[in-house]
């Protein structure tokens, strides 16, 4: 089930041809369940990572003073 998800968004993401026979040949090696090498993961990774929401919090060492008051 994660292959298939996987494999259908790294299929949606291609982009330059050169990056393209990248994610193919990963993509090929993600179904056969073969290792891949440190640089198709790093492609894979790239491809899919997201950045998230920025948090900002209000005081962030209110978390330090009130485990200091509670012991």
């Amino acid at each position: 089930m994660f292959k298939d998800k996987l494999t259908k968004t790294l299929n949606r993401t291609k982009t330059s041809k050169k990056e393209n026979n990248k994610t193919i040949k990963a993509i090929d090696k993600i179904r056969g369940q073969k290792r891949l090498s440190s640089e198709e993961f790093r492609k894979v990774y790239d491809t899919l990572w997201t950045e998230g929401p920025k948090i900002q919090y209000q005081s962030p060492d209110a978390w330090r003073r009130a485990g200091e008051s509670g012991s």
